[in-house]
């Protein structure tokens, strides 16, 4: 019986082996690198132009790739995210400028919100695929057990709940603290008015003094919730979190190691992980080189602005993954995508005052030999505040050292990898908004440049689109600034020609375009019908957060430092 048995448990062995093979030899063995870098300008890179820091890293990606000249963004870091991930407009999710235009992303970590429960997102296609999702260093999409990458549908996380800002620094940090001195300084005329009116109406025997103390009570609980409310922004250090899977590892996180502890853990996953022979996804989000430009010790003052530092940095660590997935064989079977989620914004985000001139330039690139000045920052609806840098390479698909200008996205991602692996399309898929690049792979020429987007929609908040590009054409509809997409309606749109006029200095006759105007409008609203955009009211990053829903490690102690020793000298060992 024993035999039998023995004998039973191999027949089945060897079936379960069997059916594992066979199902590794359906996978495709073709993987993805999705490169994120964060508030990089199209002219921040040498390789469009830039010759105040070289970039070879990202240049050499470039020459062995495609390099994209109109890659469109979003006004908004966790909108921006939400596309590459999803393929679709931000605005569907309510990943738009709040309706007080005070907060443009998600100003706290005990805030609610992010992808949508059980969105199709790049994580979870991959893992319902039975293939291996990794995500690594800036999520920007949510703080919340039920929002973070291991509960979207990624196998693995390891980074940092939101963006490195001013309160994640410790040279002229500026702090929650500072934030509540100045909200108290800047309405101090109110809270002296009240506490005068509470003291002149009980000297005067206007209120009794049970009511006097209420008032005063009152007062004063409000200066306290203000208190808290002011904790719970991302200005608080305690905000600056460093996590594995669903574990804080580090509270606030050190931000001369944060940086190189993300590099170094790409590299151990290409070295161990990437061999098992399942095809992965790994996204790379750098923390660089958004404003406070972040920056790790052996890069600080190679440059001659801490913002080229931060981009010198970021150009070093593209060279460390690249180079760990050359040397682990995997170069050729991978599809490599670098994009920035942003353009960058030169205005302090607490102050709104412009930074100095030494951290930025204007926004200028070079295409085909020919330079070429935007207008505007992020936020604004403006070439400079919309075009990102974005360069592809896949060995035998994407020719080398090649460039297009035609209109693409950061929604286009999504669609692309599902080509790429030649995934069915659901109901789902059928409602994205990005379209598959392979088209422009195989002819980086393509004309016209709107053959993919024949009308691109630039949303700016819950309000109208602000903008539409239509091929080399952009027509505004709201009137914006170079710092902000937010504003009234136009009476008559403005029309510029991006290809003659990317500067957006000199607007085209309107009466020579109301044929295209009337086509334009019917369309849009057809759109907007079929997206359900009237059903979405609120902004996510309107939802006032919870300070029960703060993330801590400890419940009566925010703080934790790493507690496990690391050396990084190998990073910078050839």
């Amino acid at each position: 019986m024993k035999k039998v048995v023995f004998l039973l448990l191999c027949l089945y062995g060897n079936h379960l082996a069997s059916n594992i093979r066979h199902h590794k030899q359906n996978l495709p063995e073709l993987n993805v690198l999705l490169m994120i870098a964060d508030d990089l300008r199209i002219g921040d890179v040498s390789c469009y132009g830039n010759r105040n820091v070289r970039t070879p890293n990202i240049d050499l990606l470039a020459s062995e790739g495609m390099k994209f000249n109109r890659m469109y963004s979003f006004p908004s870091d966790s909108g921006a995210m939400a596309a590459i991930l999803e393929g679709q407009q931000p605005r569907k999710f309510g990943l738009v400028k709040s309706s007080n235009r005070t907060w443009s992303d998600f100003w706290s970590p005990a805030q609610e919100g992010g992808l949508l429960p059980g969105s199709r997102n790049l994580g979870r296609v991959f893992s319902v695929n039975q293939m291996s999702s990794f995500y690594n260093g800036k999520w920007a999409l949510g703080s919340q057990p039920d929002t973070i990458p291991t509960s979207a549908g990624f196998s693995s996380f390891f980074g940092t709940l939101m963006s490195h800002n001013v309160g994640c620094v410790r040279e002229n940090a500026y702090t929650d603290t500072y934030f509540f001195w100045q909200i108290l300084t800047d309405h101090s005329p109110i809270f002296i008015s009240l506490f005068i009116i509470i003291l002149v109406s009980k000297y005067y025997a206007m209120i009794k003094l049970r009511t006097f103390l209420l008032l005063l009570l009152i007062l004063v609980l409000g200066i306290g919730v203000l208190r808290v409310y002011c904790w719970m922004t991302l200005y608080n250090p305690n905000a600056c979190i460093l996590m594995e899977n669903n574990v804080i590892k580090e509270q606030p996180y050190n931000e001369d190691t944060v940086s190189l502890r993300l590099i170094k853990n790409a590299m151990h996953f290409f070295k161990y992980r990437a061999k098992k022979q399942i095809p992965f996804i790994y996204v790379m989000s750098f923390l660089q080189p958004k404003f406070p430009f972040l920056t790790s010790a052996p890069f600080k003052n190679r440059t001659e602005s801490a913002l080229y530092d931060s981009i010198a940095e970021l150009d070093w660590s593209v060279g460390k993954v690249l180079k760990s997935l050359e040397e682990n064989e995997l170069k050729n079977n991978t599809l490599v995508i670098f994009v920035s989620d942003n353009a960058p914004s030169f205005i302090h985000p607490v102050t709104k005052q412009p930074l100095s001139s030494r951290y930025h330039e204007s926004n200028m690139f070079t295409t085909k030999g020919i330079v070429k000045k935007l207008r505007g920052e992020k936020g604004s609806n403006m070439e400079g505040g919309l075009r990102v840098p974005a360069i592809m390479r896949l060995p035998g698909t994407i020719p080398p050292n090649t460039e297009t200008s035609v209109v693409t996205s950061l929604m286009d991602i999504y669609p692309t990898i599902l080509d790429y692996y030649k995934f069915e399309k659901t109901a789902h898929d059928r409602t994205i908004d990005g379209k598959s690049l392979y088209p422009v792979f195989m002819d980086p020429s393509l004309a016209p440049s709107s053959s993919l987007h024949d009308q691109l929609y630039h949303y700016c908040d819950l309000g109208p689109v602000g903008a539409v590009t239509v091929g080399n054409l952009k027509i505004l509809f709201r009137n914006g600034t170079e710092t902000d997409c937010t504003g009234p309606l136009l009476d008559n749109p403005l029309i510029y020609n991006i290809s003659s006029d990317p500067e957006e200095l000199h607007p085209l006759p309107l009466s020579e375009h109301m044929p295209l105007l009337y086509h334009l409008k019917a369309s849009l609203r057809k759109y907007e019908m079929k997206a359900n955009l009237n059903q979405v009211k609120r902004s996510q990053y309107d939802k006032f957060p919870n300070p029960f829903d703060f993330p801590c490690w400890n419940i009566l102690d925010c703080t934790k430092t790493y507690d496990e020793y690391e050396t990084f000298n190998a990073l910078f060992d050839e």
